[in-house]
């Protein structure tokens, strides 16, 4: 199944752990084959299976009282010491998306779905709005704000290193 990929991406986003997600999106892929009768009559595929994953995701986190919040860090590397160009590059990079995964990881879950949905997945705003239950409006509000919150923080970043 070629959405496979989307669907791990998208438990990680979650529930943070890739042993967890792995474990989801196998679940999620038995109780797709189960209700493969209902395929047909499906309009969206795409969009009806990551809800499945959505709500397969919540259900772990409620029954395992998953704190979401708490395992959202971003990974610590090692020090590098720079000794040219495309090494100093490199570093600028390394520290942006370390950067990036603070600024992700401080918005409100909602936020950090849609713009996972959106700027990782590609999809339409017509498919979030279904995996999500929202209507396009609400969509489009919170995709606008969510990507104003990280262009302040970054700005915020630029200016002084501060992220808060």
């Amino acid at each position: 199944m070629p959405i496979t990929g989307k669907m791990y991406r998208y438990a990680v986003s979650i529930v943070k752990d890739t042993d967890t997600a792995h474990d989801v999106v196998q679940d999620c892929l038995a109780r797709i084959w189960q209700k493969r009768n209902m395929l047909p009559g499906i309009n969206n595929v795409d969009s009806w299976v990551m809800r499945i994953v959505r709500n397969h995701c919540y259900d772990w986190v409620k029954v395992n009282r998953y704190n979401l919040h708490d395992k959202w860090k971003p990974e610590k590397d090692g020090v590098m010491i720079p000794d040219s160009i495309e090494t100093d590059q490199g570093v600028l990079v390394d520290d942006q998306l370390r950067w990036l995964d603070k600024v992700i990881g401080s918005l409100p879950q909602k936020q950090r779905e849609i713009y996972h949905l959106r700027e990782v997945e590609e999809m339409t705003y017509q498919e979030i709005a279904g995996i999500m239950s929202m209507t396009l409006g609400e969509v489009k509000i919170n995709l606008h704000r969510t990507r104003g919150k990280i262009r302040g923080m970054f700005k915020k970043i630029q200016e002084y290193g501060l992220a808060n």
